[in-house]
């Protein structure tokens, strides 16, 4: 039968010493108190995201007593806290709730009338928050911490308080505030603690437990980039925890968790409160029928070994995790099929959590590259629909608890995951940008939720990655030009934010061996779809000569000038120009200058004519371009994109003019658009190339 828990994740070094979350979760044996406090985004409880200005936070502390802790009973007990900074008040009530969050018993704000209390400016020394627990408990005479009121908790015996957790007792207080700071401002949480005493001594000393007043980080709400692409920092085989073909992972993870147990799934080793594993497949018996029957339905034998195939046995703790696969190589919520043992499948990390919600991971993280934005991602899922507990801690078969978790940077929280419903695979992340300077940071994940019926989850590719600019390089491929044309080279920059603002084009003479700077510059990116979007030039453009011939030139940017010399740190366009240089001609002869041609045209209102253009064209764009005067002549072939690909300037004589552009037989099949220009006036054709 499913047992309560609450989750510690641990997340394995990175390639090269860099770190990153892949979650390994242990619990001690030891039945001692567990105490934890968090806060849940109520605006964002099951979409996530981060903290903004009039969003409405849940501040949430948790004590977990095991049976008979104390001889059944501890006394005096009561809870205080303060109202955390940039934040206001904003709740009816002051609560106790049960491990999935419901409410289980409310008080006023008011002093005097119950256990509970509430002061906007308390004296020095006394605090916002004040509730005495416990059976006996009655109202506070003041808010500070003297144990007044403060009443007896029972752990033990036919009188145990509630909510319970596995036979044991998980009491969580509970007050909801607004955010009123601005984007950029940090909330820390309040001093809050719980206070209770070993002995029916009013006198006695209090046992203390305090709140960890973490800090949150008011940001604005920007979703993960499309394009996170490039290096991977994490270990584990890239965060995917890679593959094989057995059930459990041939080895064991990178940094087991000490005080937490590591186990090999097997029809007679669950994966009980405080262990995890590596595996391939959630069923015990390695079923791959993932339609086998759930409690509380369970009505096929379990006979046999492996049982049929319908049977609840075939399901963690005999019919509530699903059978399933991991998530590699999809990115979808329903993620793999579960395989047969001889089958290569991918594996994935797979815990079942503890109790008091806590910090879970923390670890430091070197050689980031300064002013870069970053995406830290991973796939998680709930792997229990029916593993629900009511505060009897009798089974209600739904979803129970749902997993929540606050990702941190530098002690910062940036991010919460919201609950992690039973709906499949979801992807939760957020992005982050290091400083001007900074090359390292400390990442850590802590669980938001209390531990209980539910809160199982599996983890699986991990990612911490950067987001890729867009680099859209002009002309691109073979640039067939003219001797003595002008060249002209730029790029498009659209990235997903506005810091990839230093570039720099790039030639190389030698076929690519080597390269040097052609040119650099700065940008300054607006607002456009998808982010924001610079024009970049190569200043000066160049007269294509002999000198030109087979010069390939690739383009760079970067979020600082030095990051453009660290390939770690920058980023290319995924094509170069190779700059052809041929020695075209157009050919224009004159062929009728008579004053009947001048009617002829003018009659027609033009002074100006293209005909017999042959088309589709192979190896020459050939045509007669009629004008009723000399004149400059601009006769210019662009491709599908707009792009020249072909420019001359001759003179046109009055009369039939027979021109001819040579030399496209290494054009690209398509199709092109033909513009002539003469004294002002200008005609376009389409021509298709074979």
């Amino acid at each position: 039968m499913k047992k309560n828990k609450t989750i510690y994740v641990q997340i394995l070094r990175m390639l090269a010493l860099l770190c990153v979350p892949v979650f390994f979760f242990t619990v001690s044996s030891a039945q001692s108190v567990k105490f934890g406090n968090s806060y849940l985004n109520l605006s964002k409880k099951t979409a996530g995201g981060t903290v903004q200005p009039g969003d409405t936070l849940e501040i949430r502390l948790n004590i977990w007593f095991p049976n008979n802790y104390n001889s059944s009973n501890i006394y005096y007990v009561r809870y205080l806290d303060n109202i955390p900074t940039n934040t206001a008040f904003a709740d009816d009530s002051l609560r106790l709730i049960t491990n999935e969050g419901l409410l289980y018993k409310r008080w006023t704000l008011a002093a005097g009338d119950d256990p509970a209390t509430y002061l906007a400016s308390p004296p020095a020394g006394e605090y916002n928050v004040k509730i005495n627990l416990g059976k006996t408990a009655t109202a506070p005479s003041n808010n500070s911490n003297n144990a007044t009121g403060g009443g007896t908790v029972v752990t033990g015996g036919a009188g145990k308080d509630k909510p319970r957790a596995g036979g044991n007792v998980l009491i969580t207080t509970s007050f909801k505030v607004k955010v009123t700071g601005a984007v950029g401002d940090t909330i820390t949480l309040g001093a809050g603690q719980i206070r209770y005493k070993k002995t029916n001594n009013s006198g006695a000393s209090d046992t203390v437990v305090n709140a960890i007043r973490y800090k949150i980080l008011i940001s604005n709400n920007d979703p993960i980039c499309t394009n996170a692409i490039g290096r991977n920092f994490v270990a584990e085989a890239g965060g995917t925890f890679d593959s094989g073909t057995v059930q459990n992972r041939s080895y064991g993870p990178t940094f087991p968790i000490p005080a937490y147990t590591y186990l090999q799934l097997t029809p007679t080793q669950a994966i009980g409160d405080g262990t995890y594993c590596i595996v391939n497949n959630l069923s015990p018996w390695a079923s791959v029928y993932q339609n086998a029957e759930k409690r509380n339905t369970c009505v096929t034998s379990n006979a046999g070994s492996p049982p049929n195939v319908l049977a609840c046995a075939n399901r963690m703790f005999s019919g509530h995790w699903d059978i399933m696969g991991d998530h590699t190589g999809t990115m979808s919520a329903t993620g793999k099929d579960p395989v047969t043992p001889g089958t290569q499948g991918g594996y994935m990390l797979v815990v079942n959590a503890d109790y008091a919600t806590s910090e879970a991971y923390r670890q430091a993280i070197t050689g980031l590259c300064p002013n870069t934005t970053y995406e830290f991602s991973l796939w998680v899922k709930n792997v229990c629909t029916n593993c629900g507990a009511d505060s009897s801690n009798t089974q209600t078969f739904k979803p129970g608890v749902y997993p929540n978790l606050s990702f941190a940077i530098d002690d910062l929280d940036r991010y919460s995951s919201g609950q992690i419903d039973t709906v499949g695979w979801m992807k939760k992340g957020f992005l982050f940008r290091t400083g001007v300077t900074q090359t390292s940071i400390t990442i850590s994940i802590r669980n938001n939720a209390s531990g209980g019926g539910g809160n199982d989850w599996a983890i699986d590719d991990i990612a911490v990655v950067t987001c890729n600019p867009n680099l859209n390089l002009v002309p691109s491929g073979d640039a067939q030009v003219c001797y003595n044309h002008q060249v002209d080279i730029s790029s498009t920059v659209n990235s997903f934010f506005n810091n990839y603002t230093h570039y720099r084009f790039e030639r190389s003479t030698d076929n690519g061996a080597t390269w040097s700077v052609a040119g650099s510059g700065t940008g300054a990116p607006s607002p456009a779809p998808g982010g924001y979007e610079y024009n970049a030039q190569l200043v000066p453009s160049f007269l294509a000569d002999s000198a030109h011939h087979l010069n390939q030139y690739r383009f760079v940017v970067a979020s600082s000038a030095a990051n453009l010399s660290n390939p770690d740190c920058s980023f290319m366009a995924s094509t170069t120009i190779v700059v052809m240089v041929n020695n075209c001609s157009v050919i224009l002869s004159a062929r009728d200058s008579s004053m009947r041609l001048k009617r002829e045209i003018t009659k027609s209102g033009k002074n100006v004519e293209i005909r017999r253009l042959i088309n589709p064209a192979t190896n020459n764009v050939s045509f007669d371009l009629i004008t009723t005067q000399d004149g400059p002549a601009i006769i210019t072939l662009f491709d599908s994109y707009g792009r020249v690909v072909r420019e001359f300037k001759a003179t046109a004589m009055k009369g039939y003019n027979h021109v001819i552009l040579d030399k496209i037989k290494g054009f690209t099949s398509g199709t092109y658009f033909l513009r002539v220009a003469v004294n002002n006036e200008i005609l376009n054709r389409k021509v298709v190339k074979f």
